[in-house]
């Protein structure tokens, strides 16, 4: 008797993937569903020179004054952070000073709690699964009160200034901002080499091969199926290289005009996106790789 083998949700598919980090997990999980993956990173990630950005904000938590609440937003941030402070012979003040009962350390998701617990650093707070944004850390920090507080965030690649003026227009006293790394074209050494002792996998960005896709979705050259960004930089280089050979309205009208389902792991990169013009039409509850992949499976197995 034969049987009829279940059809798997990106069966046939194709899928490109413009991250840099974790990209091969992501090609794995479009494989197990069924899909080819196409794997062209946008964005990689540089750190700061000389660790003269992140210099401050060290003193800062490591002052006998402190900060009432420090966020980590990323588990690369905790790990890039912790190597700048070694290199500046801060790390053990900086260690003590977090793990101080007033100061409430706040991570964004279990990724950067973990990162936090391997080095001996207590976590007091993280938000719900579902809000492990910029906006969740916000509507967390409201709740337990900010009035007269002092907050420190090392945030991501790229900093959400409207977050911090939502703390401040609350009544926090001051809102300390820091990148221990940045979103950019290329996977610098140093971002390689932090990544890579954390054991993530990574494929370095390649412009020639990021408007080759471009190109490629202007002109209907190659089939594609859906296109999934985990990043707003990953969204923004991807226009922006496109922008500078002439071919951003070219790739925005090709993805529309060749339903290329596009999907952002959170409302962040949704909005970068829908800046451009570009419709979003996959967005998981929880912000994270997998949780999107699946959505985006059972987006198009509803479609047919």
């Amino acid at each position: 008797m034969n049987e009829t083998r279940a059809r798997r949700p990106l069966e046939g598919l194709t899928v490109v993937i413009t991250g840099s980090r974790r990209a091969s997990e992501q090609a794995a999980l479009v494989s197990s569903l069924g899909g080819t993956p196409y794997v062209v990173p946008t964005v990689g990630i540089s750190l700061p020179p000389a660790d003269s950005e992140v210099e401050p904000f060290l003193r800062k938590v490591a002052s006998a004054e402190g900060a009432d609440y420090v966020v980590f937003m990323t588990a690369t941030g905790v790990r890039a952070l912790l190597l700048a402070a070694e290199r500046l012979g801060v790390r053990n003040s900086v260690c003590a000073a977090l793990n101080r009962t007033r100061t409430v350390v706040v991570a964004r998701s279990g990724k950067p709690k973990g990162e936090l617990s391997r080095h001996g650093i207590k976590v007091d707070a993280t938000p719900p699964r579902e809000e492990a944004t910029a906006s969740g850390i916000a509507k967390l920090l409201l709740k337990r009160g900010v009035e007269g507080k002092s907050i420190a965030i090392l945030w991501h690649g790229s900093a959400d200034e409207a977050t911090a003026r939502e703390l401040l227009a609350a009544g926090a006293r001051e809102v300390t901002g820091c990148m221990a790394y940045h979103y950019s074209r290329e996977l610098a050494e140093e971002g390689a080499e932090v990544l890579g002792s954390m054991g993530f996998k990574y494929e370095s960005p390649e412009q020639a091969e990021v408007l080759n896709l471009v190109r490629e979705i202007s002109g209907g050259g190659r089939r594609i199926d859906a296109i999934t960004f985990t990043s707003p930089p990953a969204a923004g280089n991807l226009v922006e290289i496109a922008a500078e050979h002439g071919l951003e309205k070219g790739l925005i009208e090709g993805i529309r005009r060749g339903g290329i389902v596009v999907a952002a792991v959170g409302s962040s990169t949704r909005e970068e996106l829908e800046g451009y013009g570009i419709d979003v039409q996959v967005v998981p509850e929880v912000a994270a790789m997998g949780a999107m992949m699946n959505a985006l499976g059972a987006y198009m197995s509803r479609r047919g």
